[in-house]
C-alpha cells in the first residue's frame, strides 16, 4: 500500500510593526507579517535581473484594493494630456474616481419594492446636511448628484429635501417613489433641516429633481414646495389615486406651492415635462408664489387642473397678492372634470399656447360643456393662443347649434386677446339661419375677421364683424365692414351674405348665456356651398 505523506512548508514570519520591521527577503523568499496579515516576496538581486532590490507585496483578502489603486488617469495611454505636461498626468485614486457619482444603493436603498424611507433620507441628510453658506468650500463639495436607479422605492414618511439637493432618477415610470403613509411624497425644508422657512438666506433653493415618479395613494400632496426658489423639476410624474367622477378632496393635490411670507416664497422655479395625473387638484397655491414657469407639461384626469388662490384671504400672512406672474406654456390639459386653469386671486398669470381637450364637462364630451375651461376672477391675467377643443364642438357645429349652452372657453376678466379660427360651409339661406354661436356669459367685445368664398358664384369677400354684448341690459350690436371681389350683381341687398346677432338662453335656465350669429345667403342655386373662415378675437 502506498504511503501518503503531507509535509509542512514553513516560510519566514514575524511582526512588521515591531523591532526593525520587515527585513530584506532573499530572491523568491516569502515572508508573512503576522500582525498586519500581509504577504511579501523578495525581489532578488539586480544582477539576477530584478529592476530593484526590495520586497514586493502579494495581494490577499486582507488588502484594500481602493487604497492600492491610486494611479487612475483619464484615458491613460492616449494622446490626451490631463496634467501640466504629458509626462505628469493627473492621477487619482480609484476611490476618488468612483465617488464622483453617488448612488442610493451605497446607502442601502435598492428599489426592490420594500420600505426605503430610512435609507433614502439617510442618503439625503448625509450628502446635503448640514447646509452652510455658499462660500463654504465643504458645502460646495457636498453638492453632488444622488442617483436613484430604476426601481420601486416605497416610503412611509415624507422625504425631506434641503437646499442644493440634486436627485436624479432613470426617468418617470422607471424610478418610482411610492408613498404608503399619510404624508407628502417629497417636501422641501430649509438649510437647518426644518420645515419653517423663516429667512431668505437659508430657505429651500437650487433644488433639482429629475427623472422620477412620485406616487401618492392617499389625500396628501405628492410634491410640497415650501418657500422653494430657483429650482428645477424635470421629467417628474405626480401620480395620484383620483379618478373621473370621484369626490373632490381639498388636500388631494399633485403639486402644492406654499410660502412663509411674501418675500420668503416659492418663486423663480422651472418645471419641464411635468405630468400630473389623478388628483382633485393638479397644482394649487393660496400664497404669494411668483414667477414660476411650466413648459411642455401634461395635466390629465383631474378634478381641477391649475388653481391659483382657491382659499386666499388677502391681507393674511403670505397672502398679500395671491399667486402672481406664473406662466404655463405649450402644455396639454385633458380629461379635467371642472375648470382647467382658474385664477381666483392674483395677477399676471399666463396660459399660453396650451391645448385643452375634454375640459370642464364633468367627465363628458366637449359637446356638453358645464364649466369654463379657463376662469379669471381677478384682473390682469392672460390666455394667449390657447387651443380649445370646445370651440370646434360648439361654435359652428350643426349638431350643437341649438339647445346647447355655450359655456365660454375663458370666463371672467381678461384684457388680452383670445383668438381661435374655425371653418364651416354655408349653403343657400333664404331666411335668417344660425351659422355660429359664441359665449355671452358677460359683457364682451368680439372682433371676427372672416373670409367668404362662394362655390358657384363669382363672389369673394373679406371683412370684420364687430359684436358688442352688454349684459347689463341684455343687448347685442353687430357691424360688418368688408371688401368684395367678383360680380357686383352678387353684392346687392337681395343677393349678398348678411349677418345678424342676438342673445339666447340655450339651456333654459333663465339667463341668456349664448350669442347667436344668423345669416341670410340668397343664391341663384340651392347647390351653393360657400366656405366661411372665422378668426374670432374676444376682449372681456
Amino acid at each position: 500500500m502506498a504511503i501518503v505523506s503531507i509535509s509542512r512548508i514553513q516560510i519566514r514570519r514575524g511582526r512588521k510593526n515591531q523591532g526593525s520591521g520587515l527585513p530584506q527577503l532573499a530572491g523568491g523568499e516569502l515572508g508573512w507579517a503576522v500582525d498586519t496579515q500581509e504577504l511579501y516576496i523578495g525581489n532578488g538581486a539586480v544582477s539576477e535581473g530584478a529592476p530593484a532590490v526590495g520586497n514586493s507585496k502579494i495581494l490577499t483578502e486582507h488588502d484594500n484594493l481602493f487604497e492600492l489603486s491610486d494611479q487612475y488617469t483619464y484615458k491613460n495611454g492616449t494622446s490626451i494630456q490631463t496634467g501640466s505636461s504629458s509626462a505628469n498626468p493627473v492621477q487619482r485614486s480609484l476611490q476618488s474616481r468612483l465617488d464622483d457619482f453617488v448612488n442610493v444603493r451605497s446607502f442601502g436603498a435598492n428599489g426592490d419594492g420594500t420600505d426605503q424611507t430610512l435609507a433614502l433620507q439617510r442618503a439625503i441628510d448625509q450628502l446635503f446636511l448640514p447646509w452652510s453658506s455658499a462660500t463654504d468650500a465643504d458645502s460646495l463639495r457636498k453638492r453632488v448628484t444622488l442617483k436613484l436607479d430604476a426601481g420601486l422605492y416605497k416610503i412611509s414618511n415624507s422625504l425631506k429635501v434641503p437646499p442644493y439637493v440634486n436627485l436624479v432618477g432613470d426617468g418617470s415610470d422607471k424610478t418610482v417613489i411610492e408613498q404608503t403613509g399619510a404624508y407628502a411624497v417629497i417636501e422641501t425644508i430649509n438649510g437647518n433641516g426644518i420645515n419653517a422657512q423663516t429667512s431668505s438666506t437659508n430657505q429651500s433653493n437650487i433644488v433639482k429633481l429629475e427623472g422620477m415618479t412620485l406616487k401618492s395613494y392617499l389625500t396628501n400632496p405628492a410634491l410640497k414646495l415650501s418657500s422653494t426658489k430657483d429650482s428645477q423639476f424635470i421629467d417628474i410624474k405626480l401620480q395620484g389615486p383620483w379618478t373621473q367622477g370621484s369626490a373632490i378632496t381639498s388636500t388631494q393635490i399633485g403639486l402644492l406651492m406654499e410660502a412663509t411670507s411674501t418675500p420668503v416664497t416659492t418663486q423663480n422655479n422651472n418645471f419641464e415635462k411635468l405630468k400630473v395625473v389623478g388628483f382633485s387638484y393638479g397644482i394649487l397655491s393660496n400664497h404669494d408664489v411668483a414667477n414660476n414657469h411650466f413648459e411642455d407639461c401634461v395635466f390629465e384626469t383631474l378634478s381641477y387642473g391649475v388653481y391659483w388662490g382657491r382659499d386666499t384671504a388677502l391681507g393674511q400672512v403670505a397672502q398679500a397678492t395671491g399667486p402672481i406672474n406664473n406662466t404655463i406654456t405649450n402644455s396639454r390639459f385633458t380629461n379635467i372634470d371642472k375648470t382647467g386653469y382658474w385664477v381666483k386671486e392674483g395677477k399676471g398669470n399666463v396660459s399660453k399656447e396650451n391645448s385643452f381637450i375634454k375640459v370642464g364637462n364633468d367627465g363628458g364630451l366637449d359637446t356638453a360643456p358645464v364649466h369654463a375651461v379657463i376662469r379669471f376672477d381677478a384682473d390682469n391675467n392672460i390666455s394667449k393662443n390657447d387651443f380649445f377643443a370646445r370651440t370646434e364642438s360648439l361654435m359652428a357645429n350643426t349638431s350643437t347649434m341649438t339647445n346647447v349652452a355655450y359655456i365660454p372657453e375663458v370666463q371672467g376678466k381678461f384684457n388680452n386677446e383670445l383668438s381661435f379660427v374655425t371653418k364651416f360651409n354655408v349653403g343657400q339661406l333664404a331666411s335668417a339661419t344660425r351659422v355660429a354661436k359664441l359665449p355671452a356669459d358677460n359683457s364682451r367685445h368680439y372682433k371676427i375677421e372672416y373670409t367668404y368664398n362662394s362655390s358657384i358664384r363669382n363672389a369673394f369677400r373679406s371683412g370684420t364683424l364687430d359684436i358688442n354684448i352688454d349684459r347689463t341690459v341684455d343687448t347685442v350690436n353687430l357691424s360688418d365692414e368688408y371688401d368684395f371681389l367678383g360680380d357686383t350683381a352678387n353684392n346687392t341687398n337681395s343677393t349678398r351674405l348678411n349677418f345678424t346677432a342676438s342673445l339666447s338662453d340655450e339651456n333654459s335656465d333663465g339667463a341668456k348665456e349664448s350669442c347667436i350669429i344668423q345669416a341670410t345667403n340668397p343664391s341663384l342655386s340651392s347647390n351653393e356651398n360657400a366656405q366661411i373662415i372665422f378668426k374670432v378675437r374676444s376682449i372681456s
